[in-house]
């Protein structure tokens, strides 16, 4: 079965080129240590600047996997993202993150984590010694993998999300001098079995999901670049009426996207089904800027 997991209203699209392969070194997460032939591979880069697209080596033939966690890194000096680069490879789809050190590039992949659960298509790379970052998020150009977000952490660092239109298996590959971390998706051929984090204006609502039963209470997460990271929420009743709401305020906004997280209680009027809103209201005309998920 497939792995589960996995801005600004004008979006960069990357660009796509290629430049000759690199000689560092790989190192095949979960699977036996190998070295083989580069491969020449079509990369892009993050939003707007030019793409430096650099082959990495190839990795043996069927390493995909499913956990749900992993991890890995040798506790290098890393402490920024420099890019988000991108290539379609036959069967599979290549991201990779490059990680940077001072005003440079780090010769060697930090500690990183990553989440990718059961039958969702978000897939969740952590970098805890990640403080800035050139890039904040990116529609990607292929038919599996379509966008990331990088987003500061809340118990410091930074992750990348990433969103998969459909079910899928990864790899992840570490590669040094200089250090890059690559992540591999697979298709399986099956549907999400939880649709994608909801997405409007600056908001990404990654928990509750759009038609979830709530629990009591319920937590609601994810990250926005709402001005001064000052974030509505207002759960609404089948007639429109307010049930609740409340403010969480996250912890970035002006550099990249800012994660917030709170708490509601589920009144009983949610058992007739209700909506979440997520999100701010115009300072032009007062209209609502955000998500919008149907719950109960």
């Amino acid at each position: 079965m497939g792995c589960a997991a996995g801005g600004s209203d004008a979006t960069p699209r990357a660009e796509e080129s290629s430049e000759p392969a690199s000689t560092g070194e790989a190192r095949v997460i979960s699977v036996p240590d190998t070295s083989a032939a580069d491969e020449a591979e079509t990369t892009s880069l993050e939003g707007g600047g030019e793409a430096t697209a650099r082959a990495e080596p190839e990795v043996p033939d069927d390493p995909f996997g499913d956990d749900p966690r992993a991890s890995g890194g040798v506790g290098g000096e890393a402490d920024g993202i420099l890019g988000i680069r991108f290539g379609a490879h036959e069967g599979y789809e290549r991201v990779v993150v490059d990680l940077g050190e001072g005003s440079g590039r780090a010769a060697a992949v930090p500690e990183w984590r990553l989440e990718s659960p059961e039958g969702d298509g978000l897939l969740r790379v952590s970098v805890p010694s990640a403080e800035a970052t050139a890039t904040s998020d990116g529609e990607l150009g292929g038919g599996l993998v379509e966008r990331y977000y990088v987003v500061r952490a809340p118990d410091g660092g930074m992750f990348v999300d990433f969103f998969a239109r459909e079910a899928f298996v990864y790899r992840v590959v570490e590669l040094s001098d200089p250090a890059r971390l690559a992540v591999d998706f697979r298709p399986t051929g099956y549907p999400l079995a939880v649709p994608l984090p909801a997405r409007g204006g600056n908001t990404v609502l990654v928990r509750p999901r759009d038609g979830e039963r709530v629990g009591d209470p319920f937590t609601i997460s994810g990250y926005s670049r709402a001005f001064e990271a000052s974030n509505s929420i207002s759960l609404l009743g089948p007639s429109g009426e307010v049930l609740a709401q409340k403010t969480a305020t996250g912890n970035d906004w002006s550099e990249t996207w800012g994660y917030f997280e709170t708490k509601l209680d589920r009144p009983s009027a949610l058992a007739n089904g209700g909506t979440l809103q997520v999100g701010t209201y115009s300072a032009r005309d007062g209209s609502f800027e955000g998500v919008e998920i149907e719950v109960s």
